[in-house]
């Protein structure tokens, strides 16, 4: 005679089968997707003969042959800065560094647009002068003052 499953038996049993299930179908969904990002990998030739395509004939970048006409000059103007104290406050504009104040007063051609102080790094409190300054520029203003605490500070540059 045959012995009835309790409810916790069968549902414990029906759990259990639907673990198996769950695991199955992840093995096969790595699988798959492990077979579809190696044919996802160019042919070797394929490959080759791009790079040497590029490599025989470069993209050419001839700025110089450019039309006149159309072409923007970027206009720069002198702008000095004093820290008090000297510290090494790295000035950057459009991501490239420009100059740093460790020498106290440091004269820099900047374009429009903002130019950063950096002080992070720098423990005491620096207060940075604009000395002296273009004619043209309306900002920053003669005299302007940018206190840095180990930030970075941004000053506005417009014509």
């Amino acid at each position: 005679m045959r012995r009835r499953e309790s409810i916790l038996e069968w549902l414990w049993n029906t759990v259990q089968r639907g673990e198996r299930r769950i695991i199955r179908v992840m093995v096969l969904a790595s699988v798959l997707l492990i077979l579809m990002q190696l044919s996802a990998v160019r042919d070797p030739i394929q490959f080759y003969m791009a790079v040497a395509s590029k490599v025989e004939a470069p993209p050419l970048e001839l700025p110089s042959l450019a039309n006149p006409e159309f072409t923007e000059t970027v206009k720069t103007w002198q702008v000095t800065l004093k820290a008090t104290p000297a510290a090494p406050i790295r000035v950057h504009q459009n991501g490239k560094l420009i100059a740093t104040l460790a020498n106290g007063e440091q004269q820099i051609t900047v374009q429009s647009g903002q130019i950063q102080l950096d002080g992070i790094g720098v423990a005491q409190t620096i207060r940075v002068q604009v000395i002296k300054k273009d004619a043209q520029l309306l900002e920053p203003r003669q005299n302007q003052i940018v206190v840095v605490q180990g930030n970075i500070q941004n000053v506005t540059v417009r014509p």
